[in-house]
């Protein structure tokens, strides 16, 4: 489809999968990890409202499953719509990450495509190295790396 944008991108850590889904499961630390996220708030769970970093604002769900070692953001509405999952999977010596992106663009964001989705690449590449980081170095604070 013309505005559909589906990519994943993996990285290793050396934290354990239940240091990194500990990580990420509290949508208020996102900000922490994925730089394009300014602000997050919400009143009405599971239903969070998103200050993103380019000017707009959109509608999301964020649920982690700790059996699947799994977290989704589901976009509702705002400059596009679809899902992220990060997938943590067990790893010899620690685990994966796995961010899938499956959203549309907006028309707004349709005619940038081409940057978006590069911008969107850059930006989980990093945000996922800040994840397996703080992960492994919580991890070694704890003692359990």
């Amino acid at each position: 489809m013309v505005g559909e944008v589906k990519f994943s991108i993996s990285t290793t850590s050396k934290a354990k999968p239940e240091k990194i889904i500990d990580t990420i499961s509290d949508w208020n630390k996102l900000p922490e990890f994925w730089h394009g996220m300014r602000e997050i708030s919400g009143s009405q769970a599971p239903m969070l409202t998103v200050k993103f970093a380019f000017p707009g604002t959109g509608r999301m769900t964020y649920a982690c499953d700790l059996e699947t070692l799994t977290c989704t953001e589901n976009y509702l509405g705002g400059p596009f719509t679809g899902f992220k999952e990060i997938r943590i999977s067990p790893a010899d010596e620690g685990s994966v990450i796995t961010v899938k992106w499956d959203i549309k663009l907006s028309l707004k964001l349709l005619f940038m495509k081409s940057f978006v989705t590069k911008h969107f690449r850059q930006g989980t590449e990093n945000a996922i190295k800040r994840i397996a980081q703080t992960a492994e170095d919580s991890a070694k604070m704890n003692g359990t790396v």
